[in-house]
């Protein structure tokens, strides 16, 4: 969705709200300026760990891709 800054600036409440469903681009003159989205309070990699590792194979993939090793 998008959204003009003026827009952004009367009903930011709203916006915000809106972000935790779909991503709210915000214009400034027609072109696209910033993006909303939705913050997610506990990263992705920190889900993937296992509580009890019992095995190696556990462990693959839980390093976030930008992660070098």
């Amino acid at each position: 969705m998008q959204v003009a800054l003026s827009d952004l600036k009367v009903n930011v409440g709203k916006y915000v709200d809106l972000a935790e469903t779909t991503d709210v681009i915000i214009t400034k003159h027609g072109k696209p300026a910033a993006k909303i989205i939705h913050f997610n309070k506990v990263p992705r990699y920190l889900k993937e760990i296992p509580e009890q590792v019992t095995s190696i194979e556990q462990l693959f993939g839980t390093l976030p891709s930008d992660v070098e090793v």
